[in-house]
């Protein structure tokens, strides 16, 4: 476990390792998440459950500015860091989610060498808490210029992800999870 979780998040260990019962817990969704079983983008790697169609309405306006700050993360989104120090995050434009990015930049399709990692960490602890595991984040993502939307779900609500996008470009991610809203635009290179 210890070696697929080193995997996971290779390119930020330092000054983001996770202590004790979190680590715990944080190791066990990323395992369920992930399927961890390899870094490739294959069916049989479990990650975000995903379905993808066209819908009338279109993103043509070319909205999607991503906003990546290279900084420390909000007081509430700290807990399980060691430092303060800097991380690769995005807020949401309600600042209801913070997206702590690993193995920045997202490519379409994954990198072979690493995944498109994000950590989603919900503003409201409390809440977030009372999450049961059939609780759900559901992303409906919105590509700029086009027509396609994706949507993906991830298990257990705000946490650890694999978020992998069929066509690079920004992105507009409309987040959803129990009681709460937001949402945050996502850049995936061409792989």
């Amino acid at each position: 476990m210890s070696d697929c979780l080193s995997r996971l998040f290779a390119r930020h260990s330092e000054g983001s390792a996770v202590p004790g019962a979190l680590l715990a817990l944080l190791a066990a969704a990323v395992l369920t998440v992930s399927g961890c079983s390899g870094t490739e983008n294959s069916p049989g790697n479990a990650k975000a459950t995903k379905s993808t169609h066209s819908v009338a309405r279109s993103n043509a306006a070319g909205s999607c500015r991503p906003v990546v700050e290279q900084g420390a993360l909000p007081e509430w989104a700290r807990k399980g860091f060691l430092r303060g120090g800097p991380q690769r995050h995005m807020m949401g434009d309600k600042g209801e989610i913070a997206a702590v990015l690993f193995g920045y930049p997202y490519h379409a399709p994954a990198a072979k060498d690493r995944g498109n990692k994000i950590l989603w960490v919900a503003k409201d602890a409390a809440g977030a808490a009372d999450l049961r595991p059939d609780d759900r984040l559901t992303i409906k993502a919105s590509l700029a210029g086009t027509n396609v939307v994706v949507t993906r779900s991830i298990a257990g609500g705000p946490g650890p992800s694999l978020v992998d996008m069929p066509k690079p470009g920004c992105w507009t991610f409309s987040l959803s999870w129990p009681g709460h809203s937001d949402s945050v635009d996502i850049e995936y290179l061409a792989g």
